[in-house]
């Protein structure tokens, strides 16, 4: 049998850091993991927009594809679905108004509560 430990609260925050830090540097997209527009024409999937989902699996991952299975990219999912008022994290992205700004506070607000708990 194997184990799985979950990730730590530090560890997750600095996912979500990385998350934030990534946005920051190549914008923000809805719909999707990923800018598809951006990638059909050539552009590397991790230098494509991406939506929050995307964005965590390139600080983990290195790819806004989901890669599955990982409990760190779960974690920091289900940390940020702990602060929303939405089904999923995914639909909250797609919410009108929920834009580049919003996403950048969700991620650090988040990261920034689990530092504290830790």
């Amino acid at each position: 049998m194997t184990t799985v430990t979950a990730p730590a609260k530090s560890d997750i925050a600095a996912v979500l850091e990385q998350a934030a830090g990534h946005i920051g540097k190549v914008g923000y997209c809805k719909k999707y993991l990923y800018s598809v527009r951006q990638a059909e024409s050539g552009l590397a999937l991790d230098r494509c927009e991406v939506d929050v989902i995307g964005a965590i699996n390139v600080a983990v991952h290195g790819t806004p594809r989901h890669v599955g299975g990982d409990p760190l990219t779960w974690a920091a999912e289900q940390a940020l679905a702990a602060c929303i008022d939405a089904p999923s994290v995914a639909a909250w992205c797609d919410y009108p108004g929920n834009g580049k700004d919003a996403a950048l506070t969700l991620l650090l607000d988040t990261a920034a509560r689990l530092r504290e708990a830790a």
